[in-house]
């Protein structure tokens, strides 16, 4: 059984490895935790104390192997059953992460993709869509696990509802409102208003550079 990870390790694990990703077909090719944290915005301490998790130790002189690094946190994060995925609302993003996890992750699938007009075409780059109107039938019968959500903040609350009623566990929030679900279903929210509204401060700000804290 896995080690149980904090959650921050987690997010960054997920960040080392898309960037390591990059230089995967280089050979013998390596790199220290400060060049990695620089990328990343974050301290070097950080990223030795995420590696040392995942039972990974840099060479002194030369670092850590990118191509071990990348097979060692595939290992520490992904299932070990497939987790099926559904996107609601955000059809073409739903198919660009799709691109993405058939390539680097193959213990998750987006598995269905719903939006609030009638589809154009049943199957889309290997994805079926459906009306949302189909949602709670589906993602029982297709064993969803986990659901992106984009919709409109007057049908978020309805919708998260009948997704969790539907048996899912996970759902990433993009909607601008807080949903209230039971403690057994894990909810992350990303207010993509307050991202935006938060760049467009620091656009006009001296430098550009955001103050900690």
């Amino acid at each position: 059984m896995k080690m149980k990870l904090p959650e921050n390790t987690v997010e960054r694990l997920s960040h080392y490895r898309r960037i390591l990703l990059n230089y995967r077909f280089v050979e013998h090719a390596f790199i220290y935790s400060h060049n990695l944290a620089r990328i990343l915005k974050t301290n070097p301490a950080n990223v030795r104390r995420d590696l040392m998790l995942i039972g990974v130790s840099g060479d002194f002189h030369k670092g850590y192997d990118i191509n071990e690094l990348i097979q060692k946190i595939g290992e520490a994060i992904h299932q070990e059953e497939v987790v099926k995925i559904a996107f609601v609302g955000i059809g073409d993003l739903g198919r660009a992460v799709a691109a993405y996890f058939s390539q680097h992750n193959p213990s998750m699938q987006i598995a269905a993709i719903f939006n609030f007009d009638k589809p154009a075409s049943p199957i889309v780059d290997g994805i079926p869509c459906y009306n949302i109107s189909e949602m709670k039938e589906r993602i029982s019968s297709m064993h969803i696990s986990l659901c992106v959500v984009a919709v409109p903040e007057e049908f978020a609350r309805e919708i998260s509802a009948i997704i969790v009623s539907s048996g899912v566990t996970g759902i990433l929030n993009f909607s601008s409102v807080q949903l209230q679900v039971p403690a057994w279903v894990h909810v992350e929210h990303f207010d993509i208003i307050t991202k935006l509204e938060k760049m467009a401060y620091f656009m006009k700000m001296p430098n550009n550079k955001s103050i900690e804290g």
